[in-house]
């Protein structure tokens, strides 16, 4: 193929005419379902998105992407070859059949309403997410326990049939296009090689395998004795999945937050790094109301500056919501300082991995000693005496987390090379008594992993995660020996030097590139390897 420079300019510049309305009007589509759970927003959504999918389905257009992508030395502008690179993947995500498309639009549409309205029945009354969480935390009642964590996983009954199709025909898309299937795509459309998150995931898994052994018994002779057990079940451990308990280090955290107010802390939080998020907040839906998603996420609605970045929540004064709302906003302060200078193409995170590596390092904050201090207002009397025991829960939290991501890594996989496979159940299970230590109760053959909303609408994602926790602690350590010689949270400084060299820069390179410009260093896991010891 023969193109010029000008001409290849001409064509991204019209295509991003094409683009900006269409992609605003699927993203403002996907927020008000999230915030209504109408069945008219979710044909909204089937409709917004069947139309932005249409903007890929130029053949001639992908071919000549896919030419210019694979022979990367035809252009001499490398701000020109990032934005064939995010575009020619944009339009290989979308490559098919345009009725399996359609499809695929219409039942994540249904996944996302069947997760936002979806309710647990417990003793014959609805319980919301945050209710269940509450309960599994402070209830001595056992058969209480049991009803409300087997209820928690009810929406997994509701939604199985349609991840499996959805997985099903990911998969015939995949395979149209020569891969093995949705997963091996989808990895390598997100610019990770496969062997090299294998290498991660297994050094990860035997580094942590012995440390989270321990751990675990610890956890369950505490919760032995404290409910009168030989074996201590799913329903035991303090939530609806195992990697978000609070008091696995004997501390209970909500403490730290009775009667605060979790929205201006987030507030105060950022102010203190110099990065204003009071327009994000007012743009926001923070607090429970029935019909909207009982889940947190960030969303940006289209590129077009100044732009419009929103937060959802359904906040209440307690840890939980506490690191959830600086994780959020951790992404919002991402979306927000963007520079707008940048093509339109470019105007995003350089990678999932790299706006989940900022979330998670400010969500971190919810039990580090020095902020709950200058921050959260704890009295230095309370954290002295909690110091060993706020330390120990950061370890344990990283730990648990690191574990439920492999069980998530390695059930995908299993998802997506059979979706039709009738033990797709005793296979979750297999994975979490093996990386997680938690026992199967007698019997049990229900699709929990079906309860996980990401399998279903934000599909083979969670190994970002973790390697957002790997860059994490490898941006932290390099922020506070490098930047501010303290810790970094205090310091507008340190907001400065984020919004410079991390959030401005966009997606106009790798996500690689951007951690070793951010860092001085290639992806290094040992940063965060040291925080488990």
């Amino acid at each position: 193929m023969v193109i010029t420079t000008s001409d290849l300019e001409r064509f991204i510049s019209d295509f991003e005419k094409r683009m900006a309305p269409l992609e605003r009007a699927a993203d403002e589509a996907w927020w008000n379902l999230a915030t209504s759970g109408t069945d008219e927003a979710r044909e909204e959504l089937v409709r917004a998105g069947k139309a932005y999918n249409g903007l890929f389905s130029d053949q001639n257009e992908y071919r000549d992407l896919r030419s210019l992508y694979e022979n990367p030395n035809v252009l001499e502008s490398p701000l020109l070859q990032r934005q064939v690179e995010v575009l020619y993947r944009a339009f290989a995500e979308r490559q098919g059949d345009e009725g399996i498309l359609g499809r695929i639009e219409e039942l994540e549409a249904e996944a996302n309403a069947i997760y936002g309205n979806h309710r647990s029945v417990v003793r014959d009354r609805e319980m919301g997410v945050n209710e269940v969480r509450e309960l599994l935390r402070t209830s001595a009642d056992q058969e209480l326990r049991r009803e409300a964590w087997e209820a928690s996983k009810s929406v997994g009954r509701a939604v199985e049939g349609t991840v499996r199709e959805l997985a099903g025909l990911r998969n015939r898309l995949a395979r149209d296009q020569g891969y093995e299937n949705h997963y091996a795509r989808s990895l390598e459309l997100q610019e990770i090689e496969a062997r090299e998150l294998a290498r991660i995931m297994g050094s990860l898994e035997s580094t942590t395998n012995e440390p989270f052994r321990e751990l675990k018994g610890n956890i369950d002779a505490k919760l032995g004795m404290k409910f009168g057990v030989d074996a201590v079940m799913p329903w035991h451990l303090s939530g609806p999945f195992f990697h978000r308990a609070p008091d696995i280090a004997g501390i209970d955290l909500d403490r730290y937050f009775e009667g605060k107010d979790i929205e201006d802390l987030t507030r105060r939080t950022f102010d203190a790094l110099g990065l204003d998020v009071r327009g994000v907040i007012s743009s926001s839906d923070l607090y429970e109301r029935e019909g909207k998603s009982q889940h947190a996420f960030c969303a940006r609605l289209g590129r077009e500056y100044p732009y419009d970045v929103r937060v959802l929540a359904n906040v209440r004064p307690e840890a939980y919501w506490m690191d959830a709302m600086l994780h959020e906003f951790g992404h919002a302060v991402y979306d927000r300082h963007v520079n707008p200078r940048l093509p339109y193409l470019l105007r995003t995170y350089a990678h999932a991995n790299t706006t989940e590596a900022i979330a998670l390092m400010m969500g971190a904050l919810v039990d580090d000693p020095g902020w709950l201090r200058s921050v959260a207002g704890a009295n230095r009397e309370r954290l002295g005496e909690d110091s060993e025991k706020l330390a120990a829960n950061r370890r344990a939290s990283r730990m648990i987390l690191t574990r439920f991501v492999l069980v998530m890594y390695h059930f995908e996989q299993a998802l997506y090379a059979d979706p039709d496979n009738g033990e797709l159940n005793s296979v979750w299970w297999g994975l979490v008594e093996r990386l997680l230590f938690v026992e199967r109760p007698p019997g049990r053959d229900e699709p929990d992993w079906a309860a996980v909303i990401h399998v279903a609408v934000a599909p083979v994602y969670y190994h970002n995660y973790m390697l957002g926790e790997l860059i994490s602690a490898q941006l932290r350590n390099y922020l506070e020996s490098h930047i501010t010689q303290g810790p970094f949270y205090e310091n507008e400084v340190a907001g400065r030097y984020l919004l410079e060299s991390f959030f401005g820069p966009g997606a106009r390179e790798n996500w690689r590139d951007t951690v070793l410009r951010a860092t001085g260093e290639p992806l290094n896991p040992e940063y965060f390897v040291k925080s488990l010891s």
